[in-house]
Formats: C-alpha cells, sequence, structure tokens
C-alpha cells in the first residue's frame, strides 16, 4: 500500500480520537507490536552535512537521536593516518555516537582498495560502503575474507554504467564471498526503474546498508524531498524492511538543502520514525 502523507495522518488521527481496531481481537500471533518491531537502527549519510565539519555533525545528531553514522571523506580525508582515524572514532565514541561504516568511497586501482579497508579498520567500522571497478572485486573479496569488513557496492542509478541498480550489484557480487554485498540507495534505485521493496524481498540476505531517501518520481530526472513528500512509498519500504527481519543500519542520506539541511532531515526523520510508530502499533 502506498502512503501519503494525508492518509498517513489521517489513519494516526484516527487511533488517536480511539477509533482504531482492537489490536488485541483483530491481530494473530505474528501480527502482535512485538513482530512488528524493528531491528534495524536509523542513520545518517555524513554527507548529508557536507558542508558542515564534524562538531557540527556530532551536535546534530545528538539533537536527531540518531547513534550510528557512515562517514564520509569530507569529514575525515582517506588519507588520514591509523592516528588521525583511530582519534576521530574516539571522539565520536565520546560523544555517544558510533562510525559504523564509511563512504561512499570510489576504488579505481588496487591502492585504492587497500586504503579504504586500512581505513575503515582504523576508523572500527564494520562495513564500507564502497565502489569498486569491476576488475577489482576479486581482489576487493579477499580484502573482505582477511578483515572481516564488509563492502556495501553502492547502487548509483542510470548514468552509472557500473552499478545502476541493487540488481546490477547482485549480478556481479551473487557468486562472491557472503561479506561482499550491497548497499541500497533506494533514490537511485527508483530513478533506474528499480522497485526498492521489490530488491529487499530478493537481496535482503545481501544488503548490508542503505540510503534512505525520497524522491519527485520514478524516472532519471527525479530528485530529492523531505520524505513523504515524494514518490517513495516509505510506508511501503518500512515494513519489508521488518518483514524481512533486516537487522543492520538504514542511514538517511539527505541531499538537498546542502546549506541548510537539518530542517528537513528533521522532518524525514520525524516522518519515518511515526510510520514505525503506526505500524508497530497496527495502524
Amino acid at each position: 500500500m502506498n502512503c501519503t502523507r494525508r492518509s498517513f495522518f489521517g489513519a494516526a488521527g484516527a487511533v488517536a480520537a480511539g477509533l482504531a481496531f482492537n489490536e488485541t481481537a483483530a491481530l494473530s500471533a505474528q501480527e502482535t507490536p512485538a513482530a512488528r518491531e524493528p531491528k534495524f537502527e536509523l542513520g545518517v549519510a555524513s554527507y548529508s552535512f557536507r558542508n558542515f565539519n564534524v562538531d557540527q555533525l556530532i551536535n546534530w545528531c545528538k539533537k536527531a537521536e540518531i547513534k550510528k553514522v557512515t562517514l564520509k571523506e569530507m569529514h575525515l580525508s582517506l588519507k588520514s593516518t591509523d592516528e588521525e582515524c583511530a582519534a576521530m572514532a574516539k571522539k565520536f565514541k565520546d560523544a555517544g555516537l558510533e562510525i559504523y561504516s564509511c563512504g561512499v568511497v570510489y576504488m579505481s586501482k588496487q591502492e585504492d582498495v587497500d586504503n579504504a579497508f586500512r581505513y575503515a579498520k582504523a576508523l572500527g567500522c564494520v562495513s564500507i560502503v564502497g565502489v569498486p571497478d569491476w576488475s577489482l572485486l576479486p581482489y576487493a573479496e579477499q580484502k573482505v575474507k582477511e578483515t572481516g569488513i564488509l563492502l556495501a557496492i553502492h547502487n548509483h542509478g542510470p548514468e552509472d554504467k557500473r552499478y545502476p541498480t541493487a540488481q546490477s550489484v547482485w549480478e556481479r557480487v551473487k557468486d562472491l564471498d557472503p561479506g561482499v554485498g550491497i548497499a541500497l540507495d533506494t533514490g537511485h534505485a527508483i530513478r533506474a526503474g528499480e522497485d526498492p521493496i521489490k530488491a529487499i524481498r530478493e537481496y535482503h540476505d545481501r544488503i548490508f546498508d542503505f540510503h534512505v531517501k525520497d524522491m519527485t518520481e520514478w524516472k532519471p530526472s527525479g530528485h530529492g524531498v523531505i520524505c513523504g513528500h515524494g514518490s517513495m512509498d516509505l510506508l511501503g519500504l518500512m515494513r519489508v524492511l521488518i518483514e524481512v527481519g533486516y537487522d543492520r543500519v538504514c542511514p538517511f542520506e539527505y541531499e538537498i538543502d546542502a546549506n541548510d539541511p537539518f530542517p528537513g532531515f528533521m522532518e524525514s526523520l520525524g516522518y519515518v520514525r511515526g510510520l514505525l510508530a503506526a505500524i508497530k502499533a497496527g495502524v
């Protein structure tokens, strides 16, 4: 079911007015509130705040009560030493946050792969959101096996001839080590004509990271908007993540309003949190 802002808030209002059905009687054991509780955690890609420094990024994450961060290189250069990476990880940890992932990291030669895994290890990352050239996939697979760090390959829409969709990533990684998988950018997926909900159903075992966003339309010309203002079925997206038991991080990548992103980011975050609350309540 595609949920518009009007229909969602209408349903939520009905619950608030006491007009909702009796959940206990209506729901099966599989549909209890506990079964509708997400196993995943919402996070943020630091690219959302690319025009702001690390201290501002940390401050906004704390205000938003977001603890999981994918760190982009404008907030810590890929050329940083291991000591600089460790200091940055400590800075986030001291603020109650975790750099669980880094990227998007582009890899066009073997040295790029080596450096990406060095950088991620020094930061204490669980995964890398990366874009390795096809020829580098066997070497990247080797680094995954050596380090235990997951490689989540990012789909970048119809302009990307290597990885436009989650399916295109899957076709390249399906026979590789299970630690090589997908970073599903939902916005770029629909720009390339791919249904991200279907992609989650088909590839969820190999989806290691996310970019949650909303888009104006399902066309290459589509562009980002505040969540709930576009054409993305965010209710369906949250439902399927819960259904398949997705238990990693779903970070927002808020690409618009680069010089003033926090209001729109917070509205997007609040909207998705509202959807999750409604799902749990049985709305």
